[in-house]
């Protein structure tokens, strides 16, 4: 078995501003003003108009407009169990059988009907034939529907010799117990240009034709330098043959700050074009939504911005049985899908209630790709309790389920779960259930004195069954432990 390799990343920050500065503004969040609507002016709006207008809909309460029950639960089990990384960054993806799911250091395959373990996997072992000696980390997850295919994708990194790699392995049918092909690409290579650069924090997105790879690029030893998109046409890695690649780096937002952590759709149908979103950093009140054309053949990359509810980085998450308070992260995209005529995303941000200092809260929007305009969007939480790193995804009608990590000063951390319906009021999601609660006190610091928890969840629709959609998170199972759980809901 080749040795498993867990060495610190090479940046003296994770982020486009220094430790200093990031910590600087988490320490303040709890307190910050904040430019957004309140509670009580989305009520006013709510007895004024009778729906909530997108402007309104910044701010509704956790219960909603009127209290709606949380989509109806249906399988769930337990996923993979603690490695001892941190955080898990849990991820999946669901096929017509199977859900395949992966945290830092392994993947798993799981019967869908019965939640039954049919393999797993460390990365290590699974990425062998193609790496060996390096440390292994962020895997993302996803099941192709336009060609029965699954996906998992992970970066590596050595910091002597210098060397950063994108891991991708495809499947070669929609049965995830069959064969499996492996590809490294350098991802030190803009195009065909040697940099001093690695690849961290990757994001995973496909359409009808190509494979879309996105990452922040940080210089060894150094700060974050600027996003990297790398578009791999499906043929190359389908076939078994050779993936020639197109890299777009350097990304600028409309304000002329560099683009981070830009996120691509999981897109459903074939719009022609693959759609891609990141937020500003650390607050902003719009998004970038980018589009690449061509991407088979001679890719073109456009942008353009989106005008949305202010945001701002969220305040770190009180937990049962005291500090640390666990971390919540940043305002970055964490996962965005393209289906019917719109993109669907959600992130983290901070968010006064109008009882006691700010709490971390989920900011979502649906955004009508033609135009770009923003059908709706919301802010959801409540007050006492933190929500952070949601995932959303919608459903074959229109439908939206979320899933999201909560704890408070009365919770440890737990998993819980949203939605609406296409015809619930625009803005509003019904109350949240629990799909997993939390049991223990947790505390896992890092490196740099974070109780690290996240850094993203999982969510997938089910290719089968267009009411289903999957979800994937952590909880704390045990003191300073965390596990995992799927669950999966429908309307």
């Amino acid at each position: 078995m080749p040795p498993e390799v867990r060495v610190p990343r090479p940046y003296t920050t994770r982020y486009p501003i220094s430790n200093e500065v990031f910590e600087a503004l988490k320490q303040a969040a709890p307190k910050a003003k904040l430019a957004k609507c309140t509670a009580e002016t989305a009520k006013d709006s709510r007895k004024k108009k009778g729906e909530l207008s997108a402007a309104a809909a910044a701010a509704p309460l956790e219960a909603g407009f009127a209290p709606i029950s949380a989509p109806t639960g249906s399988t769930n089990f337990a996923g993979i169990a603690s490695t001892r990384w941190i955080p898990p960054d849990c991820t999946m993806a669901v096929g017509p059988q199977h859900v395949v799911l992966s945290v830092n250091s392994s993947m798993a395959v799981f019967d869908k009907a019965d939640g039954s373990s049919r393999l797993q996997r460390t990365l290590t072992q699974w990425f062998a034939n193609v790496v060996q000696g390096m440390t292994i980390f962020d895997p993302k997850a996803l099941y192709d529907q336009h060609a029965g295919r699954w996906l998992l994708l992970a970066v590596a990194v050595e910091k002597d010799p210098k060397a950063s790699l994108f891991l991708l392995s495809v499947s070669d049918s929609a049965d995830p117990l069959g064969p499996w092909r492996n590809y490294r690409f350098d991802a030190r290579l803009d195009g065909s240009t040697p940099t001093n650069n690695w690849a961290d924090f990757p994001g995973l997105g496909v359409d009808s034709q190509a494979i879309y790879i996105t990452a922040n690029m940080f210089r060894f030893g150094g700060g974050f330098k600027y996003a990297k998109i790398r578009i791999i046409p499906k043929d190359g890695p389908y076939s078994g043959r050779a993936a020639p690649y197109t890299d777009f780096v350097r990304m600028k937002n409309a304000d002329g700050e560099m683009a981070f952590t830009v996120q691509p759709c999981h897109t459903f149908g074939a719009p022609q074009v693959e759609y891609l979103v990141n937020s500003q950093f650390p607050e902003g009140d719009s998004l970038t939504l980018w589009q690449i054309a061509d991407p088979a053949g001679t890719p073109t990359l456009t942008r353009q911005q989106v005008s949305v509810s202010p945001y701002s980085l969220p305040p770190n998450a009180e937990q049962k049985g005291g500090a640390p308070p666990l971390n919540t992260g940043d305002v970055r995209v964490l996962n965005a899908v393209f289906r019917g005529d719109s993109v669907w995303t959600a992130f983290t941000t901070a968010h006064s209630w109008g009882a006691g200092a700010n709490t971390a809260s989920i900011q979502w929007c649906q955004i009508r790709a033609a135009g770009p305009t923003v059908v709706q969007q919301g802010v959801f939480g409540t007050s006492g309790f933190h929500y952070f790193y949601p995932a959303c995804c919608p459903d074959n009608n229109g439908n939206m389920t979320m899933v999201f990590s909560r704890s408070g000063r009365t919770e440890f951390g737990s998993i819980l779960y949203t939605g609406r319906r296409s015809t619930d009021p625009l803005g509003i999601l019904q109350a949240s259930a629990v799909l997993k609660a939390g049991t223990a006190h947790y505390e896992s610091l890092d490196g740099g004195g974070r109780n690290r928890w996240g850094d993203y969840n999982g969510v997938a629709a089910d290719p089968a069954n267009p009411r289903l959609v999957w979800f994937y998170s952590e909880y704390a199972s045990a003191r300073d432990t965390w596990g995992t759980w799927v669950g999966s809901s429908f309307f």
